[in-house]
């Protein structure tokens, strides 16, 4: 990678009621240490704000104070996506694990990330844990978008039962996909030109279904097939759980664009 430092705009999210063009957006606290401490933005610089469902609003800076940072932006437009939805499906794992697949699952474009709990999950989280674990996956989620300068943030679901996750679709264009560790189709046949599923343009909706450390039971796995959801493999290794996440997602992501419209 170059050493050059990049010369795009800053990207931050806000709280959509805050982006009302033309009104100014100003910024306190945690949003104004990072736009003036860390970037170190000055009156005239560029940034563009983002609502986290897709509106983006090139902006500059107007007002810089000890306090507080005022940004000016005109119009407001609405960035255009293509292909289906992507959910992730993902058993609930250990520790950062869990965080890690939140973060990637955002880089690689799903819409939705739902962590599931599976016979096998380890952590067994209460309520309170639950939805602190939950906000802190939605920082997360935001942070990555931002990063990787996506124009929306994916929603991370709480906790949530493997028979409620597994419910069959109510969209008759939503693809159901396990991941399974046994005998299964190659998830590489989306691909053209061996893609024996219909065309990637025919679905809404893809929804992706990969187990915890432990993997899914053959019960789970019964479950899973009875409600609608495809078998598919990545090969014959025996992957982590988290390293399965990035592998599929890349996989789909490919797959998907390769077959959507240019």
């Amino acid at each position: 990678m170059s050493a050059a430092k990049s010369t795009a705009a800053p990207r931050l999210f806000v709280a959509p009621e805050r982006l009302q063009p033309p009104e100014p957006v100003r910024l306190v606290g945690a949003e104004h240490h990072y736009l003036t401490r860390v970037l170190r933005l000055r009156v005239g610089d560029p940034v563009v704000l983002l609502d986290g469902q897709g509106r983006q609003c090139p902006a500059k800076v107007v007002k810089v104070d000890g306090e507080r940072v005022a940004l000016h932006c005109e119009s407001a437009t609405q960035a255009t996506t293509s292909g289906p939805e992507l959910v992730l499906l993902c058993g609930l794992l250990k520790g950062d694990k869990q965080d890690f697949v939140i973060q990637k699952a955002t880089e690689l474009g799903a819409h939705t990330v739902v962590p599931v709990v599976c016979q096998r999950s380890v952590p067994q989280l209460e309520k309170e844990r639950a939805d602190k674990r939950q906000q802190r996956w939605t920082r997360i989620a935001l942070a990555a978008a931002q990063q990787c300068r996506r124009p929306d943030v994916p929603q991370v679901a709480g906790l949530t039962p493997f028979a409620e996750a597994i419910a069959p679709a109510e969209a008759a264009s939503t693809l159901s996909l396990l991941l399974y560790e046994g005998l299964a189709p190659p998830l590489h046949t989306l691909l053209p030109p061996e893609r024996n599923l219909e065309t990637p343009q025919a679905w809404a909706e893809v929804r992706l279904l990969i187990g915890p450390e432990g993997g899914f039971t053959d019960a789970e796995v019964a479950a899973a097939v009875a409600a609608g959801f495809a078998p598919i493999s990545l090969g014959p290794r025996v992957l982590r759980a988290e390293t399965a996440v990035v592998a599929a997602l890349a996989v789909l992501q490919y797959a998907l664009a390769a077959g959507s419209p240019p």
